[in-house]
């Protein structure tokens, strides 16, 4: 979604200059919490475990078990890659929302959650364009930006540029 932000940011940025364009995470399901940081500690668990597991045993004075002595002391940095890439790549996925969200002015102008879809160009500058045709026409306020009128994208990963 970081590349989706960046487009949204630079269409807005380039269409009306001084536009105040910010990424924000959109909030993650308050089941998922519990579940994020379980992951998390399991991978760093892992991770602790393949670089210093035979010690723990050793300690413990347990016979590290055969599957362990094959598959982990055999290929430490292997083994640990491994534990980071799955790790990242589960924690990465129970983070996903799917969302992409565009506010304008306050408002909500496209929701992908509610739309099941990536917005095209018309319906993220149309409302704009609106705003500023009716604040022209209607002597309110100015065409330019002032500093009060901003746009914001909550999208997956929230990356602010």
């Amino acid at each position: 979604m970081r590349g989706a932000f960046a487009q949204v940011h630079q269409l807005a940025r380039t269409r009306f200059p001084g536009i105040d364009v910010h990424g924000t995470p959109y909030p993650l399901a308050a089941w998922k919490r519990p579940i994020v940081a379980a992951a998390q500690a399991i991978q760093m668990t892992a991770l602790a475990f393949c670089m210093s597991g035979d010690y723990v045993f050793r300690q413990l004075d347990i016979q590290p078990p055969a599957w362990y002595t094959r598959n982990v002391m055999a290929n430490r940095f292997g083994s640990a890659m491994g534990v980071w890439f799955v790790g990242n790549m589960l924690i990465t996925n129970l983070q996903n929302t799917g969302a992409f969200e565009v506010y304008f002015d306050g408002k909500l102008i496209f929701s992908k959650l509610a739309e099941g879809r990536m917005p095209v160009v018309q319906e993220l500058v149309g409302p704009m364009d609106a705003y500023f045709m009716a604040a022209a026409a209607g002597g309110g306020r100015p065409k330019a930006w002032s500093t009060g009128d901003k746009a914001v994208v909550s999208d997956n990963d929230g990356g602010e540029l």
